[in-house]
């Protein structure tokens, strides 16, 4: 019948374990080596108990959580640190929570559960105690069966369809339970990533969705394309995102960001050497408007990219003074 889950894969982490002035700092360094580096917050620290369980699925991880009133946030500090993109699907046991993420903001109630994007910036609010069962989705493996994830980034599936299926599903498992499956680990995993699948629907081409974080960026390129350290990174901050959205967004539209940027500094340097009011201007300070530290750089790449240099192109481009 294929392997079982054996006992000993369980993990347990419980504040009971610690002091009580120590529960939350115990849980928040649980929770960040554990699970997922978050911040988290609570108003009542002084009294403050949790617990996780954890046990693996294959390539999912199953986590089990209790935990009472505390604010959970997903930074852009702590995204940076994310060596393997996933994502989640969380479903709420007991109590209920308030979740935004990527501008969709919803309340979340016991039974139904919320999809999240580990690579993104997420806020996630328990005004009370809750009990939740966390699973953890890597990227690649995910996208096996959901071709653009991240697209779909603080949906809540509940009652109807396909998504009531995937509830169903969900919470079934258990952590006295998943020792007791007769089946393979990756059997267990693969039908809730099939039911996600059929409770997110038909997706679209890349090609006919709006690019609207690309255009975003795009914008961003074309305003700070005059700083010569310009990087992912530093844009991936602007927007509030991880820089793998970043690489993705000009991946998905056939570029990178690499690309995009040279080809808007040599663009607009093309401009400014074609301007009658900025002739007398010198082409190493419309190098450096345009974004390169380096004069010589500058006149390889616009060479290669216009088959002329710089100087050549301005006295084609310029009209004859008189």
């Amino acid at each position: 019948m294929g392997e079982r889950l054996e006992a000993q894969s369980k993990r347990h982490w419980s504040t009971s374990q610690v002091r009580q002035d120590q529960a939350l700092a115990f849980w928040v360094d649980t929770v960040c080596n554990q699970f997922l580096e978050l911040d988290i917050e609570s108003p009542v620290r002084s009294r403050f108990h949790a617990c996780l369980d954890q046990v693996d699925l294959g390539p999912v991880t199953a986590n089990f959580l209790e935990a009472d009133t505390q604010r959970v946030r997903r930074t852009a500090a702590k995204i940076a640190r994310l060596d393997h993109p996933m994502f989640m699907l969380l479903q709420l046991r007991a109590g209920h929570v308030r979740f935004r993420q990527s501008g969709r903001e919803s309340r979340v109630g016991p039974g139904e559960c919320v999809f999240i994007d580990g690579t993104e910036p997420y806020d996630l609010e328990c005004p009370q105690p809750t009990r939740a069962m966390a699973l953890r989705l890597p990227a690649d493996w995910l996208r096996g069966w959901v071709s653009q994830p991240e697209s779909h980034a603080g949906r809540v599936f509940g009652a109807g369809g396909w998504s009531s299926a995937l509830c169903a599903a969900v919470a079934n498992l258990e952590i006295n339970s998943c020792d007791r499956f007769a089946l393979p680990r990756d059997a267990i995993a693969e039908p809730i990533a099939t039911l996600l699948k059929l409770a997110i629907g038909p997706e679209l081409e890349v090609s006919e969705r709006q690019p609207v974080l690309f255009n975003r960026l795009l914008r961003t390129l074309r305003n700070r394309c005059h700083e010569p350290d310009l990087s992912p990174l530093a844009v991936a901050t602007e927007h509030h995102i991880s820089t793998r959205s970043v690489h993705y967004a000009f991946a998905s539209a056939g570029t990178t960001f690499v690309e995009r940027l040279m080809s808007l500094r040599l663009e607009r340097a093309r401009e400014m050497l074609s301007s009658p009011h900025l002739r007398d201007l010198p082409v190493a300070e419309v190098a450096a408007r345009c974004g390169f530290g380096d004069p010589s750089h500058f006149a390889r790449r616009f060479r290669r990219q216009f088959g002329q240099s710089p100087l050549q192109f301005r006295a084609s481009a310029m009209p004859s003074r008189h």
